[in-house]
């Protein structure tokens, strides 16, 4: 039998400890593990600098841009999202326009996630993580169910940036904002709470079912809460006649003039009343599920109770959330154009 050289054999054992050792601690100081909301433990780099958005970009976008990191974001938004309906997205994030696209519909491009290297990709579609799997690039999921889950996204987000001052500064103005509303409205009857229909008028749906959570908030009583489980809701011009709405919100500036040049809607009292109007746009619709979604609670409770809500200025309230957050100054003409509407309407 050929017997080996002890002191090589100890030289070699001693090598395959140390190699064994650096493969297995090197990650401990590469990377460090973040819980999605999915319960996956995810390992992301110590430092995130650069972070892929992929689902609903301008949604993903809006909670990176209220955490303060509107620079980190990697990527452009999908083609079918361009043109001045989403202006504001560039107007907090200018550097968008010149990132790569890294989706195609609502899949990711592979070959753009390649491009723009992200540290972590945000999505909230498990599909999404899957196909991301071969590109090595975390993906982590972000779920958004119940109108309180944007607190928890925030402070999912304040964790991987370590930005959790901006997540609890989120938080707290959430909470405050809805007491501030709460205080005036929960008091109200039922007769004292319009009736209100929020509804893309040329499909005639109500598209999200969170309006009923922000309808209801902002003392309103819509017409189209039926507890449902499904996101949007199908009717009829027969329907809104039976319903007869007091106020009428479309969820773009161009469906005002249509829903009062439409003969049919001439006798229903928010037509008869002139109590049309169009859902703020700002980073996201309003009217969907977006971080500006204290705003909305606050600017629809103006609108249903102009008297009871008189002394809040909507327009310094948004100009205050997008300085505070988004960390852009507005003017008063971006305010108006946010409240208005106007940067949703079709050109």
């Amino acid at each position: 039998m050929h017997l080996r050289c002890p002191g090589v054999l100890h030289l070699r054992v001693l090598w395959l400890a140390i190699l064994l050792a650096v493969t297995t601690t090197v990650p401990s100081f590469a990377g460090r593990l973040v819980t999605d909301m999915a319960g996956r433990s995810v390992e992301v780099p110590d430092k995130i600098t650069r972070v892929g958005t992929i689902g609903p970009v301008p949604v993903l976008n809006s909670f990176v841009f209220a955490i303060g990191e509107a620079g980190s974001i990697a990527n452009n938004l999908p083609p079918n999202l361009g043109g001045p309906r989403w202006r504001f997205q560039y107007v907090v994030a200018p550097g968008l326009a010149s990132r790569p696209v890294i989706q195609t519909g609502q899949g990711p491009n592979i070959e753009g996630v390649i491009e723009a290297s992200p540290d972590v990709v945000l999505t909230m579609d498990r599909a999404t993580i899957d196909q991301l799997a071969r590109t090595h690039v975390p993906a982590l999921y972000l779920s958004w169910q119940k109108p309180d889950d944007v607190k928890s996204v925030m402070h999912l987000l304040g964790e991987l940036f370590g930005r959790h001052d901006a997540a609890d500064a989120y938080s707290k103005y959430f909470d405050q904002t809805m007491k501030r509303v709460a205080s005036r409205a929960d008091g109200l009857r039922d007769d004292q709470r319009p009736r209100v229909l929020y509804a893309n008028y040329r499909s005639l749906t109500q598209p999200h079912k969170i309006a009923e959570w922000w309808i209801a908030k902002a003392g309103g009583r819509s017409v189209t809460d039926d507890g449902r489980i499904g996101e949007a809701f199908n009717f009829s011009i027969e329907q809104i006649l039976a319903w007869d709405p007091e106020v009428i919100i479309v969820t773009t500036e161009n469906d005002i003039s249509n829903v009062y040049g439409d003969a049919r809607l001439a006798n229903v009292s928010a037509v008869k009343t002139k109590r049309v109007f169009a859902i703020p746009m700002g980073v996201h619709v309003w009217g969907n599920r977006t971080v500006e979604q204290p705003l909305t609670v606050l600017w629809a409770a103006k609108l249903f109770h102009p008297d009871l809500f008189a002394d809040v200025a909507i327009e310094d309230e948004v100009r205050n959330f997008y300085s505070n957050f988004f960390k852009v100054d507005l003017s008063r003409d971006d305010a108006e154009t946010i409240l208005t509407g106007r940067a949703g309407a079709s050109k």
